[in-house]
């Protein structure tokens, strides 16, 4: 089959046909009709979580995380697709903390427990319940392996660094923890006592 499109823009009447745009190397020219994370949230696929309170981080790829973290139970038929993973401090530390994704990937371990945290649909009000397990104060059946960097917690006071930025990162989709797969919140030294808030957004499809 053959597609034909025509070089340069278009000025068409509501129900006019036309050919794709293309710009002058042949590419497709396209353009957002919506916000860009519209169609997803609006089907009701998409998910976040959030710590209520601070937690201290615990130091080290710790298998007893305290911050909310993620769990894909075994045998489920969806994959989460993270879109966002974030955490701030609002206690300085003793010592500067890189903060990292642990992930872990043994479906055969044991499955992750912990106090479980109740993830939000990001169209409020939509009756859809993730799949998705969220936990804090978790305990993983194996050490994480590091596998993102979301940046440093350092130690100065307030009045030293007038603003302490949240440690996130928009990973659209090249993070995907399929059944069986974990991922936590993990420092390199431990944080302040109940200084850390931890976020995670993310899309379920199906496998």
């Amino acid at each position: 089959m053959l597609v034909e499109g025509q070089v340069g823009p278009q000025t068409l009447a509501p129900g006019a046909r036309s050919l794709f745009r293309q710009g002058p190397s042949g590419e497709m020219n396209v353009g957002d009709a919506h916000a860009r994370y519209q169609e997803a949230v609006y089907r009701g696929n998409v998910y976040s979580v959030a710590d209520q309170t601070g937690v201290a981080l615990a130091a080290g790829l710790s298998t007893a995380p305290v911050n909310v973290c993620l769990f894909n139970p075994k045998g489920n038929n969806k994959l989460a697709v993270i879109w966002w993973a974030g955490i701030v401090s609002a206690v300085a530390p003793a010592a500067i903390v890189a903060v990292w994704i642990g992930v872990n990937t043994n479906i055969a371990a044991a499955a992750v427990t912990g106090t479980a945290a109740t993830p939000q649909n990001s169209m409020v009000g939509n009756a859809n319940r993730a799949s998705i397990l969220a936990f804090t104060t978790a305990t993983l059946p194996a050490a994480p392996v590091a596998s993102h960097v979301l940046g440093v917690i350092f130690t100065g006071a307030i009045t030293t660094i007038p603003q302490q930025q949240s440690l996130g990162r928009w990973f659209d989709g090249s993070l995907i923890v399929a059944p069986g797969g974990a991922v936590s919140f993990q420092g390199s030294a431990a944080s302040g006592a109940a200084a850390c808030f931890g976020d995670w957004v993310w899309e379920e499809i199906p496998i």
